[in-house]
């Protein structure tokens, strides 16, 4: 074999290694921009709710919509759809492994103490699944992502 050849070979080997090297860093910033735009995302949502979310999550009576005008209540349920769909699609990116462990499980304790402090929530949640409704949410069963305590 010729020393062209050779050089020729390393130099192509090296080339090689160049380019898996940059596609792999490239691949990783990409991963890592989806993730913080999906975090960016996900809190800038969770945020626009948090305030009635927190308003509901000092409910704990079944009369609760009692004394709501039917504008309220519409408002109000909305509010708790918008909840029910922004966990499950945090839920969704979990699996598809877009959120990191560590974020995921401070997202899930967080959806979980305000499903657990509003019973008008858990009752509403319960009516969504009947019928298997919950699989609008992507998932395959009732509790995947709310654990009563």
């Amino acid at each position: 074999m010729s020393e062209a050849v050779i050089i020729s070979s390393i130099l192509g080997g090296c080339g090689l290694l160049i380019t898996l090297f940059y596609n792999y860093k490239n691949t990783q910033l990409a991963n890592h921009k989806m993730q913080k735009e999906l975090f960016t995302e996900f809190n800038k949502r969770y945020n626009e709710l948090n305030d009635n979310l927190n308003l509901l999550g000092d409910t704990t009576s079944k009369y609760f919509f009692d004394f709501y005008s039917d504008v309220d209540k519409i408002k109000t349920k909305a509010t708790i759809y918008d909840f029910f769909n922004l966990c499950a699609e945090e839920y969704y990116w979990k699996n598809e492994g877009r959120i990191p462990k560590k974020v995921w499980n401070s997202w899930y304790k967080g959806m979980n103490d305000i499903y657990n402090r509003s019973d008008v929530i858990q009752q509403i949640w319960d009516d969504e699944c009947k019928n298997d409704g919950y699989k609008s949410y992507y998932i395959d069963k009732k509790d995947a992502f709310f654990k009563l305590r």
